[in-house]
Order: C-alpha cells, then structure tokens, then sequence
C-alpha cells in the first residue's frame, strides 16, 4: 500500500498535482514506512515550494543521512540548493562537501549539473554575481531534464541572479516568460522599470494557474508595489492585508531581497520588524556582501520614519553608485538638498525612474529657488513619462485629470471640486488616486509640487 501511495504522491509532484502529492506523501509519513524516502522527498520539495526553504534543507538534509550513493549525493544537493536560498551558505557548503563524497566513480550528469548549479547559487549569494549567472545560464540550456525535486530551475535562479545584479535588461532578454515563477520576476522587473501595466499583467497571468506561497510571496511583492506607486495610502493598506497571510512565515530569499525590501514597505509595524529581521538575518548568514548590504541599506533609508534615522541608515550604505544615491536620499530628507547632487543620484536611478521621479520630487518641495524647483520638476516630468500604465501609456495626464488637478493647486477640497465639475468626492478622490500614480508622490505636499511643474 505503502509502495502505491508513494509511486502516486512522486508521479503527481511531477505532473504538477501538488495538492495530491502532498495528501499521498503525507500518508506515507503517517505511517513511518518509506524506506526509499520518495514520500519525504515530495514533503520536502514541497515545504520549498511553500517558502519554507530552512526546512526543506533539512528534511532534505534527513534523507541523505537516510540513503547511501547517488540518492544520497542528489538529496544532499538540493539540500544545499535550498539552504543557499536563504543565506545559509556555511551549512550548504557541508551539504555540497556530503554530497561529493557520496558518490564513488563517475557521477550522473543530472547530479553533476545539480551540484554545480547549487555551487553557483553559493557563489552568487556571496558576491560573485556575474560568473554565477554565466554558469547557471549555461546549465539552463543543458541537455538534462530539470530536476523536479528541486527547489529552482536553473533559468529562474538565474534570471534572479541577473536582477539581483541590477542586469535587468539582460534578464528579461534571456528568458521568455511562460513558467508561473518566470511571469512574476519578470513582472518584478517590470516594476522596477516603471513599466507597470506591464507588471500588472505579469501577475495577473501569472494567477491564472494554482501557485505555491513560494511564488505567491512574488507575487505579493508587484502587487504592493504598484499600490505604493499609486500614491494612495488606503489601496496600500488594503492590499498588505489581502497578501499578509501569504508573506507571514515564508523565509526570506536573499537573492529576492530588494522584494521583501518592497513588502517591508507596505507591512504594518509588528510584520515590518519580523520582514526586516528575517532580510537581516539572510544577510549576515551570507557574510554581509556588499551587494546585499547596499540593498539592506537602502531600503532601510526608505522606511525611515524621519531625517535622524535616514540618516543613521545612510552610514550603513556602501560607496556604490545606488549606495551614493541613497545617502543623497537620506540628505533630501534632513532638507540638505543639493541640485546637483540630486541630479546625479536621479540618472544613477534613471532604470528605476519611479525611485527616480519621486526622489526630484522630494528634493524639488524643499526647495524655494525658482530655478531649482523648475529643474528639478522637469527632470522629474522627463522620468514619469517613462512610465507605462493602463491609462496613460506615455505617462501624462488625461484632459479630466489635469482639471481635477488645477483645482487641487487652487486649494479646493475634493467635495469643493466635485461641485464644480459636477462629479461625485468620490470620483474626485479616484481622479487624485490616478494623478498621483502618474506623477509619484508620498504625500499632499509632494503631489502639489510635481503637479505645478506637471501642469505650468
């Protein structure tokens, strides 16, 4: 019996039936005989899809102590695949160790490509950015099957790697978009371009088929950020309570940092401290590369509830071109604005115009020289229209919008310009809603300012 359910539970794993799967393998479990360790490989491959990637590594880390030779080798590398995932080098560099010795003679070439890519992964997470993406770009196209069991495929783990290495571009280029996973970080990047329509519809394709927390989390991710990019606080909050359950107990993905430095945003004072806790700890599990101390840092800038603790994050910022943007961040913040400085910190964020824009804009409303403010707002204007939505492609404002926002310079209220457009408060505030996500603004003050130079 025991045989049948375990030979079901691996043939639905593989078919992508993850929810009988899980049922077959846990009555395996239930019975404590699986001498083979099939039903435990589908728990574990499952507890990673799941985002629970510590035990993964060691139910992984279980079954290899379990089993002798090549099962063993193969069970210790995704063990090692997983626990990279989150940091853990120290602990994965074992299990690759473990797993090189398990194998006397010539090993399979599926768990050749499987320790090598799990070794690139260690190699990216510490700092080795570009060699790891070439190698896990090469294995994506080796002729052996992906490993199933496993908790990434190669084409995926290196598009991650390209995007933690700031290559979007190259990212999007190498792989087509068809996969679940492969939808939303190339959503993600959508995102961080300004392309938001674009992302928006990542995510909604993305849905279409039954996905893990793993890939939910992601998911969370685009959809908080298009919230704050929408400048409307209450759409904010409600969309962190609609993926809250998702993101709660999932571990954090040091190669997805700036992600959870996105969720972090959004997320309320108890869940922020556990998302920078667990972003934290990914990075120093890792040795604190500077690749991912400079994200840390930067994120920490922009959670900052004011000037002091901006600036107290900025120092923890390394001298690196987003690292140097980010101490002018902090600096804007305290009202230290230095134009050219700004300027400069902008065209360092020119791939990230939505970061970009709203950096103009903040500079330019603590400003009182007209010629500062002018070209500031300009340069902000030149960023904005790099956005994609779905309702103003080049990134302007339709002829409604505009009205409804030379009333809001004049100083009217949303019921006062209601009355004059013969439009409902409530629309009103859906007009404010939409200008704001146009021309990216964090409160009334900043969304006057880009308005001014929007509409002069």
């Amino acid at each position: 019996m025991n045989t049948h359910l375990a030979d079901r539970a691996d043939e639905a794993w593989r078919a992508g039936d993850t929810v009988a799967a899980i049922e077959a393998a846990d009555q395996v479990l239930a019975t404590g005989a699986d001498p083979d360790c099939r039903a435990a490989s589908v728990a574990a491959a499952a507890a990673a899809a799941d985002g629970a990637l510590f035990d993964a590594a060691a139910r992984w880390r279980d079954i290899a102590a379990t089993l002798t030779g090549v099962p063993a080798a193969l069970a210790g590398g995704r063990a090692a695949l997983a626990a990279t995932l989150v940091g853990d080098v120290d602990d994965a560099a074992t299990d690759l160790e473990t797993a090189r010795q398990a194998v006397i003679g010539a090993a399979p070439r599926g768990l050749t490509v499987l320790l090598a890519g799990a070794a690139a992964a260690q190699a990216a997470v510490t700092g080795d950015l570009a060699t790891a993406a070439r190698t896990l770009t090469g294995l994506a196209v080796a002729s052996v099957p992906a490993d199933p069991l496993a908790v990434e495929r190669w084409d995926d783990l290196a598009m991650a790697v390209l995007a933690a290495a700031e290559r979007d571009d190259t990212a999007r280029a190498m792989f087509t978009a068809q996969q679940p996973r492969r939808l939303l970080l190339t959503a993600w990047l959508d995102l961080r371009a300004g392309r938001l329509a674009d992302a928006r519809a990542g995510v909604v394709a993305a849905s279409a088929s039954p996905v893990m927390r793993r890939d939910a989390v992601l998911a969370a991710a685009v959809s908080v950020g298009l919230a704050r990019r929408a400048g409307d606080a209450d759409a904010l909050r409600a969309t962190w309570h609609r993926v809250a359950p998702v993101v709660a107990g999932a571990d954090v993905e040091i190669l997805l940092l700036d992600a959870w430095g996105e969720l972090s945003m959004a997320a309320g004072p108890i869940d922020r401290e556990m998302i920078v806790a667990g972003m934290t700890a990914a990075v120093a599990r890792a040795g604190n590369p500077v690749w991912a101390t400079e994200i840390l840092a930067w994120w920490a800038v922009q959670r900052a509830p004011g000037a002091e603790e901006a600036a107290a994050a900025a120092t923890l910022l390394p001298d690196t071109p987003r690292g140097r943007a980010g101490r002018v961040w902090a600096a804007v913040l305290a009202g230290d604005v230095d134009p050219a400085a700004v300027r400069t910190a902008a065209d360092t964020l020119a791939d990230r115009p939505w970061e970009a824009a709203t950096l103009c804009g903040l500079a330019a409303a603590r400003l009182t020289e007209p010629g500062a403010v002018k070209d500031l707002l300009g340069a902000g204007r030149a960023l904005r229209a790099t956005f994609t939505t779905e309702d103003a492609p080049a990134g302007g404002l339709s002829k409604r919008e505009r009205a409804v926002g030379e009333l809001l310079l004049d100083g009217l209220t949303h019921k006062e310009i209601g009355a004059k457009l013969y439009i409902s408060p409530k629309t009103v505030e859906q007009h404010v809603a939409r200008i704001r996500q146009k021309l990216p603004a964090a409160n009334r003050a900043e969304l006057i300012a880009v308005l001014r130079g929007a509409l002069a």
